[in-house]
């Protein structure tokens, strides 16, 4: 099957974005010649050093028998390696090109989103409407949000949530008002982005749901 959008690879530095380099092509080539697909004017990379291969629903990363190697996540690779989102691609120490998913939820790095809500589990990071939620909400609070988000529109019983916010804990030691004091926090906070839509809704007599639309 055909993907219609490509994955990235980027490179950063800080956070400023120094490249970006879509991988469309079913073998994006990286090394030190003027035509490879991506350059790195670098004494340690070899001319022809190493090729990104889009394949079926997934990418690879191989090396081209350079002199100095490839790393991924730190790691020397021996073979073809499936590139994950975030993974970190190295053909010198000096460059780090990050791996972004094309079916990545998480804003791309070194840029926000542009519209509707985005969370980043590894930053713990809510963006809505293009706009970074600070300071961040509480850990329950990203717990809950990441759980409705997981599947929006699906409706969680009460006592879904509590066993996935409070594992350890019995239900009966988590009171109703408890949760319904959590989602009217998460509410508030989302309000101070989008004051025009409420994304938490509650169910009457069974639980919550995330509504974006």
């Amino acid at each position: 099957m055909e993907q219609k959008e490509a994955a990235l690879l980027v490179w950063m530095e800080g956070d400023e974005i120094k490249g970006r380099w879509p991988l469309a092509k079913p073998v994006t080539t990286i090394g030190r010649a003027e035509d490879s697909d991506v350059v790195v004017d670098d004494r340690w990379v070899s001319r022809y050093h190493a090729q990104v291969r889009r394949e079926e629903g997934h990418y690879v990363v191989v090396d081209q028998d350079s002199k100095n190697g490839t790393l991924v996540n730190g790691k020397r690779i021996a073979g073809p390696a499936t590139l994950s989102d975030g993974d970190q691609l190295q053909v010198t120490p000096m460059v780090k090109l990050t791996f972004v998913d094309y079916a990545s939820t998480a804003p791309l790095p070194g840029e926000p989103p542009s519209s509707g809500l985005v969370l980043d589990r590894d930053k713990r990071q809510v963006w809505l409407q293009g706009r970074l939620l600070t300071p961040p909400l509480s850990y329950v609070q990203f717990a809950l949000l990441t759980l409705l988000n997981d599947q929006p529109g699906r409706v969680y019983s009460r006592d879904e949530v509590i066993a996935a916010l409070w594992p350890e804990d019995s239900a009966e030691g988590i009171s109703d008002e408890a949760i319904d004091a959590l989602v009217r926090r998460i509410r508030l906070r989302l309000r101070e982005l989008d004051s025009d839509h409420d994304y938490v809704v509650t169910v009457r007599g069974y639980g919550f749901k995330l509504q974006v639309d």
